[in-house]
Formats: structure tokens, C-alpha cells, sequence
């Protein structure tokens, strides 16, 4: 039996501690490496990273020593304190779990990776090969491969920062809604419906959807499930493509929106993946909002918010999808050991 508790222990937690940077390629010319051997690197490898770690552990004093040291190396250098809060924030800011953003050439292709762990020094670096020659690295693992013309119009004035590494933490949200549809991070609940239609919205359709939080408060009246009318905070990305991001500390209601989205997506509540075909509504929590659906939900409303999703071309949030598998693997596996 697959519980909406235990569905929601599934779901992605983003740390509140992640930390977002964009990590920019030599105008692209290391994208493709970085992209594929799974690193990130800053030059001027006459500082060494032993070097760096010797320095002050306050970071202004660290800042102003290191800045010092870039003057007598590059005594040319027009900005040398530039130079030094760029490799300290290489070599310190940055830490294991962090979103790094790497954009290609013109920032079309863009790489959102995670920090798989701490600076290192690569031994065999040769100039002159084409490949990258710098020494002080991060290694990093893409999570997802998008384009900037994917990301929200707000999201897209961070590539307007021409620094080698830029602190990119104000646009957090349209990296995890990019990331994923459905997660948590602090003690909210999130959940992202991508409109994919290219064509004008109809306020029609907003109408239909908002009919699933009637179902909603109909079916917590019934179930005795706690549920206000303001703790559903919708932000709404009016470009189509666009976002319905919902956020809630109320995990439970955001969980009930998705499983009516599927619900009604699907024709009920039902999954399959590979060769398994799950049915969530066999038993408990689940199979009473299956019934209630039946019992309550007349067919008009049903095909208004049908066709509103239809419209919209909103799928069912992959990572709530995602999340039930993933809890019905381990279920699976669990018996199988008995």
C-alpha cells in the first residue's frame, strides 16, 4: 500500500543551504569538456590552491592578501582584486551540493550541475592541445541539460553577468522549478506545472483549474484533513511556455493537487513504468480520493479541468511520478526479502 506520507518522504529536498553559482567557459571553448568529463576550472595556475588554502580564514583578509600576491604576478593587471575574489570563491565559496550553471557559446546550451566534492589539482594539464589548461578544478555531475531560452525571461538576465564565476542565489527558484516540478526545500512544498503551449492562454483555463482546489476543500472537509483557503501560494509565469508554481507548507494539499492532475491526465490512479504497472489507489488515503472523485466530482467539472490541462499541454509533474516509483521499488524490494 503507497500512503501520501510515504509518497511525500520521496520527494526531492533541495538543501536551503545550496548555494547557486554560473560558471562561465572561455566564451564556450571548454563547454563541451566540461560538459562531458564532469568539471569546472579557473585559470591563473601560478596561484596554486595550496597557496589559497594558507591564506587568512577570514575571508576579507584572505581577499586582501591574495590580492597582494596577484599584483606581483601581474603587475599588469588593471583590476587584481577581481582576480582574487574570483579564485576565492572558486576555491572557498563554492562547496559540495552547490548548483553550478555552465553555459556554451552565447549562453544557448546551458549545463545545470551539482558539486560532487571539493577543489582538486589536475596533474596532467598540457597547454596547447585545445583542452583545457587549468589546473584548479571542481568536479561536477549534470543534473539537467536545457537552453536559455527555456528559462523564464527573469531567469535569463543572470547570463548578462560577464565575470568568470557569478553568485547567482537570487534566481534559485527558476533553477529548482528547472531542476524539478515537484520538491521540498525548508518546510515548504513545491510543485511546478509547465505550461507547454506556445499559443495565447485562455483565462478560461485558469477558471478550470482553480475548480481542483473546490475538489480539494470538499474532499479535506470530508476526510477531516487540515486545510485553509490562503496556504496555497500560486505565482504564476505568464508567458506561454510558462509556470503554475505552487508552494505550500501543507505538503499533503500539494501532494492532492498533483494526484488529481494525474488522476484526471491518466483517466485515474495508475502508473507504469518499464514493466510494472502501479496502481496507487488500492488501498487507504489515495483510494479515498479515488472514490471521492467518483462520488463527488461530476463529469462536467472533470472534462473542464481536463481540457484545461489538455490546452495548456500540462503533463503530470515527472517527479511526483517519480516518487511514487521509486517508493513502489522499495516496497517491492522490501517484500521480496521476506
Amino acid at each position: 500500500m503507497i500512503t501520501i506520507e510515504q509518497l511525500n518522504d520521496y520527494v526531492q529536498k533541495v538543501q536551503e543551504s545550496t548555494g547557486y553559482w554560473m560558471v562561465r567557459t572561455m566564451g564556450g571553448d571548454y563547454y563541451e569538456e566540461f560538459d562531458k568529463e564532469g568539471f569546472v576550472a579557473i585559470g591563473y595556475n601560478e596561484i596554486t590552491r595550496h597557496e589559497i588554502n594558507k591564506l587568512d580564514a577570514d575571508w576579507n583578509k584572505a581577499n586582501v592578501q591574495l590580492r597582494e600576491k596577484v599584483k606581483k604576478l601581474f603587475p599588469d593587471v588593471p583590476r587584481p582584486g577581481h582576480i582574487a575574489s574570483q579564485l576565492l570563491r572558486f576555491c572557498r565559496s563554492i562547496k559540495p551540493g552547490d548548483l553550478i550553471l555552465v553555459p556554451s557559446h552565447s549562453s544557448y546550451r546551458v549545463s545545470i550541475c551539482r558539486v560532487t566534492g571539493s577543489v582538486y589539482d589536475e596533474a596532467y594539464v598540457k597547454d596547447g592541445n585545445g583542452k583545457c589548461p587549468f589546473i584548479k578544478r571542481l568536479p561536477i555531475k549534470v543534473v539537467k541539460h536545457t537552453t536559455r531560452l527555456d528559462l523564464p525571461p527573469k531567469a535569463q538576465l543572470m547570463f548578462n553577468s560577464r565575470h568568470p564565476i557569478s553568485d547567482i542565489s537570487g534566481y534559485a527558484p527558476y533553477l529548482d522549478n528547472a531542476i524539478s516540478d515537484f520538491y521540498s526545500k525548508s518546510d515548504e512544498f513545491h510543485l511546478v506545472l509547465k505550461i507547454n503551449t506556445t499559443e495565447d492562454v485562455s483565462t478560461y483555463s485558469f477558471y478550470a483549474l482553480d475548480k481542483i482546489f473546490g475538489i480539494i476543500d470538499g474532499f479535506c472537509g470530508e476526510q477531516n484533513i487540515a486545510n485553509q483557503k490562503n496556504d496555497v501560494i500560486l505565482k504564476v509565469q505568464m508567458e506561454s511556455p510558462g509556470n503554475l508554481h505552487f508552494i505550500s507548507s501543507n505538503k499533503i494539499k500539494i501532494a492532492i493537487v498533483a494526484l488529481i492532475i494525474l488522476a484526471i491526465n491518466g483517466g485515474g490512479f495508475k502508473l507504469d513504468y518499464g514493466d510494472m504497472h502501479i496502481d496507487l489507489s488500492t488501498n487507504g488515503f489515495i483510494k479515498n480520493l479515488s472514490e471521492y472523485l467518483d462520488r463527488k466530482t461530476d463529469r462536467e467539472t472533470k472534462e473542464s479541468i481536463k481540457d484545461a490541462l489538455d490546452s495548456l499541454e500540462i503533463n503530470t509533474p515527472k517527479a511526483f511520478q517519480d516518487a511514487a516509483v521509486e517508493l513502489y521499488k522499495a516496497q517491492n524490494n522490501a517484500r521480496n526479502k521476506y
